[in-house]
């Protein structure tokens, strides 16, 4: 199965670059400011939650409140746009899906890549508040990246289930809005996992992105890792990606009557 999920990266991976080309182009491709829309966003929203989280209600963290913000928050954006696009993805590349013949899952994977450059230039903003805090990054930083492969595991298979349901129920892009939302609160961003009541953390950790954004601080800043939740978080995306493949893959056939 790892063969097929890898193969349009081969066999079509011209038609990929194209799409993914077309993806980051045309996103901002008529407005004033272009591509700083990326870094503007997530700024806007670390600037706002560090008001209400760390003078408001001021939540204890070890490190400045926006380094612990910003490290959990900017993959969270990663994450939700990539869905929340991705979940659409089909339905916007109909003419595609008539008339040319390729795997399809290369829409929804142009989505992640487009998204993940996004991350990348996001990322900026983060190095500089590190400097700015004088905060230095920890020996175990390099760890950030399987950890993020973990992520893009779970997005790519979260990513293709979504834009498939979504093809037969066009009630499912909302639907997907709600879900983001909701495990936004549900996942330790904005406040850190200590302030879960005992009883409540055994089931809180059965989400996949705990595992993911506890692992992203204790890799950046030296925390000690909690790796049995790292652990499911990997299973649990592995198994979201399978599932999704195989929803995908039988339900491939019958898109262009769908669209």
């Amino acid at each position: 199965m790892l063969a097929t999920i890898l193969k349009p990266f081969t066999s079509h991976k011209y038609l990929l670059f194209q799409l993914i080309q077309r993806e980051v182009k045309s996103r901002y491709k008529q407005s004033v400011i272009g591509y700083f829309w990326v870094i503007l966003s997530p700024l806007a929203q670390m600037m706002v939650y560090t008001f209400v989280f760390s003078i408001v209600f001021k939540f204890p963290t070890e490190i400045p409140y926006p380094l612990f913000l910003f490290a959990a928050l900017l993959p969270w954006t990663l994450l939700q746009s990539t869905i929340t696009t991705a979940t659409n993805s089909l339905v916007s590349n109909d003419i595609l899906l008539k008339k040319v013949s390729f795997p399809r899952e290369i829409i929804p994977y142009s989505v992640i890549f487009a998204k993940i450059i996004d991350f990348v230039f996001s990322s900026i903003i983060f190095i500089a508040m590190m400097m700015l805090y004088k905060v230095s990054f920890s020996n175990t930083t390099l760890i950030f990246f399987p950890i993020f492969f973990i992520q893009i595991i779970l997005m790519t298979g979260i990513s293709l289930m979504f834009s498939t349901f979504n093809l037969f129920y066009r009630d499912i892009q909302y639907l997907a809005n709600l879900i983001m939302l909701i495990w936004m609160y549900l996942t330790p961003i904005v406040y850190p996992l200590s302030l879960v009541p005992n009883k409540f953390i055994w089931i809180y950790k059965l989400n996949p992105m705990v595992g993911i954004v506890e692992g992203y601080r204790s890799a950046l800043f030296g925390f000690p890792f909690e790796t049995t939740i790292i652990y499911w978080s990997a299973f649990i995306s592995f198994l979201i990606l399978i599932l999704g493949f195989i929803i995908f893959k039988r339900s491939e056939k019958v898109f262009a009557d769908i669209v």
